[in-house]
């Protein structure tokens, strides 16, 4: 059986316009959760209908916001501690 999840380290092919129900399940995300992030500035599209579309790139860009580079923050501190103990 094919997961509804998606590898986030794979770029999306999918193209087109997706509900709030199918972008929380491309993002692996509950709908609650998904809807804060649309209160926290995602992107998307309301029709008249008041139905909320997205495209999976906007919710990418969103997402990228929040990387985390774990090798980037432990050089930094390590940095800083060795700086302060120049001093």
């Amino acid at each position: 059986m094919k997961s509804n999840v998606r590898n986030p380290t794979q770029k999306t092919e999918q193209v087109g316009w997706m509900k709030v129900t199918d972008a929380a399940r491309y993002s692996g995300v509950s709908v609650r959760t998904f809807r804060e992030w649309l209160k926290d500035g995602l992107r998307y599209c309301r029709l008249r209908s008041g139905t909320i579309l997205l495209r999976p790139d906007w919710i990418d860009t969103f997402l990228e916001r929040f990387e985390v580079c774990e090798s980037d923050s432990v050089d930094q501190i390590v940095n800083d501690v060795v700086t302060e103990l120049i001093r």
